[in-house]
């Protein structure tokens, strides 16, 4: 392994990196090639340690930009150490100061709590393998390492999949069942895009669901949206429930997403509507048999009441009712044999 360019102290997962007394054109480009090391070898939080630095330029300033983003991708915390305002001034004219936490002196930035979100990151991302041993022992509070155990413990324990994603859209962490539920492989996720999980029918809609979002982050609830699907790796796709969090942390704002797949829900929705249209064709029988009835019972009646008239009368009430029995069977006829059984409303009444 080639010798750091600037002093790097490794305690576990923090790395603490003494930057230059001056950052500038000139040597802007090691700094962040520097920084991008130590997080691409493992560190859950790094430390750019600025107490000797005295001026940084924008191309300074840039490097660390740069370094903040890959971190938020990778899952390591960012800290920075500043000392001279003149410094300040320009990380603060990059927007830095708003993204990552900046601290007066290096023993405050060591013994700053791990931020809730950090702490998912480091815990579900397995260390990785000539990861430096431990250099020195910082004043870290107690509990923090059981709280990172814990964290990830309950992340790969629900039973619904979850997702971090950074303000790009850009998915900072997965969780296992996250990775399953789309068919990736463990550690595909990270770094891709949120729309790579969603359908192309789709994607023109999330994209203005998503600026919507960045404007007004709000929690939405899962099944707001029923329309929403998933696309697995393999390009197939099914139904999801989503729930978004807004989630702000001392590294920039973040977006919790909670996603469950309702293919089962939707078997049984389907199930539940064969046996409503059943429930529906049952409902029809019974209908038409009770018009039949009225109708038969109906012309009974005429026909008694024939019995005491004279003849003329007797015979065109009779005729009446023979007209209403061939209506009857026609319109059993028209009702049990008919293509689009059920049949319309307005064929539903038998002539009385």
């Amino acid at each position: 392994m080639l010798d750091d360019p600037y002093p790097v102290e490794w305690a576990d997962g923090l790395a603490v990196v003494a930057l230059p007394e001056h950052i500038g054109a000139s040597n802007a480009g090691q700094v962040r090639e520097e920084l991008l090391s130590v997080i691409n070898r493992g560190a859950t939080t790094l430390i750019a340690d600025m107490t000797t630095t005295i001026s940084c330029d924008h191309s300074g300033a840039e490097a660390v930009v740069r370094a903040w983003k890959r971190a938020t991708v990778s899952g390591t915390e960012l800290r920075l150490v500043v000392t001279a305002q003149i410094v300040a001034r320009v990380l603060s004219l990059s927007g830095l100061d708003r993204m990552v936490s900046v601290y007066p002196s290096l023993e405050a930035a060591m013994a700053a709590r791990l931020p809730a979100t950090a702490a998912v990151l480091a815990a579900a991302r397995p260390r990785r393998a000539g990861q430096p041993p431990a250099a020195f022992s910082p004043a870290l509070p107690d509990g923090t390492g059981a709280a990172r155990v814990l964290a990830g413990e309950l992340l790969e324990a629900l039973q619904d999949a979850v997702a971090l994603a950074d303000g790009d859209g850009t998915i900072a962490v997965a969780s296992a069942r996250l990775e399953d539920m789309f068919g990736y492989d463990r550690g595909e996720l990270p770094g891709r895009l949120v729309e790579s999980l969603v359908p192309a029918a789709l994607k023109k809609a999330h994209r203005g669901h998503r600026a919507a979002w960045e404007q007004a982050p709000m929690t939405r609830p899962a099944g707001a949206d029923p329309r929403l699907a998933g696309l697995r790796k393999d390009g197939s796709t099914f139904p999801v429930w989503v729930s978004l969090t807004p989630v702000t942390a001392a590294d920039g704002q973040f977006t919790l997403a909670v996603i469950r797949d309702i293919t089962p829900a939707s078997r049984l929705e389907d199930l539940a509507g064969i046996a409503r249209d059943a429930a529906a064709g049952q409902q029809e029988h019974l209908r038409l048999l009770d018009a039949v009835i009225n109708g038969l019972f109906h012309a009974g009646l005429i026909l008694q009441t024939a019995l005491d008239l004279p003849a003329n009368a007797a015979r065109q009430r009779t005729e009446e009712v023979l007209g209403d029995l061939d209506e009857i069977i026609r319109h059993i006829r028209d009702s049990v044999f008919a293509a689009d059984w059920p049949a319309p409303a307005a064929a539903r009444t038998c002539p009385r």
